[in-house]
């Protein structure tokens, strides 16, 4: 069985960290025995089903932590841990530190950024882009199409996007074909050779996955937009700046992953100097303080 062959269930995974991701239900969900799943999964992805499950629910756990107003049982409860001090134990091990110690010193507490903090802007290779103001705005869900990169987003090839233009002219679907980028993990958190990239194409009609292209759906809800005109290089750049404007926004909070990046030309060129990026980062309405 290849690798994409399991986007099905990473997918899932992602979508469903609170739900039942034992082994036995995501095998039956493909079709398999338990063993052979297991076996397969290992192979293909580096970590057990449960290894995978348990890692990003607590990547997830961590962003809540440090993002939300919400208490070290909440978060333990929403990631899908069932009591405070099975999460407690979990994240320790896994970070190093409390989770408390996020709630308190924020994300910079963590270890894994702590030896990574660089200033942005004095190591860019490129620093001329140019941010727009920041508005929030209302997604409607969309269908998309997409091949998914794991490892160092800098890495992330630019022949992906081809491969899904190729694929959908030999499909002979038509519509109009928007290209997105989408990082479902945060760099320092996720180690390097973990972060999952999904380049990816809107949909206008229906489609069936096949091969390394799957099928995913953007659900509705708000996020914070900044269109980026510059080099390719210097979005890493930008993201603190534009999670420091939500922060100072007064009705709003960062909801974290993922950022989704619109890309306004209709092929993906690293050589290109200047590109339209629209960046999308969810949000949530901040609440007030009772009276």
């Amino acid at each position: 069985m290849p690798k994409e062959s399991l986007l099905p269930a990473l997918i899932h995974i992602q979508a469903n960290l609170d739900g039942d991701l034992s082994l036995e239900t995501l095998a039956a969900r493909q079709g398999l025995s338990p063993a052979y799943f297991q076996r397969v999964f290992s192979s293909e992805i580096g970590e057990s089903p449960k290894q995978y499950t348990q890692r990003l629910r607590l990547e997830r756990a961590a962003h809540r932590l440090w993002l939300h107003n919400t208490t070290v049982l909440e978060t333990a409860l929403t990631v899908g841990f069932q009591d405070h001090e099975t999460f407690t134990r979990a994240f320790r091990r896994h970070f190093g530190i409390r989770p408390k110690d996020i709630k308190l010193d924020g994300i910079l507490a963590l270890p894994s950024i702590q030896s990574r903090v660089v200033d942005h802007h004095s190591n860019s290779p490129n620093e001329d882009y140019e941010l727009s103001s920041t508005r929030i705005v209302t997604m409607k869900p969309m269908h998309l199409a997409f091949i998914r990169h794991v490892g160092p987003y800098e890495e992330v090839p630019d022949t992906l996007w081809r491969d899904l233009q190729q694929w959908a002219e030999n499909k002979r679907l038509n519509g109009h074909r928007v290209l997105l980028g989408i990082g479902h993990d945060s760099p320092g958190i996720t180690p390097p050779d973990k972060l999952r990239f999904d380049a990816a194409m809107r949909m206008d009609q229906p489609f069936h996955a096949e091969n390394d292209v799957g099928c995913q759906t953007l659900e509705e809800r708000r996020y914070a937009v900044t269109t980026h005109v510059g080099h390719y290089s210097t979005l890493p750049a930008v993201y603190p700046l534009l999670f420091q404007r939500i922060f100072d926004m007064p009705d709003f909070n960062p909801a974290g992953p993922p950022a989704i990046e619109f890309y306004h030309e209709n092929t993906i060129d690293a050589s290109l100097m200047f590109n339209h990026t629209d960046i999308y980062l969810p949000v949530l309405r901040a609440s007030r303080p009772s009276a």
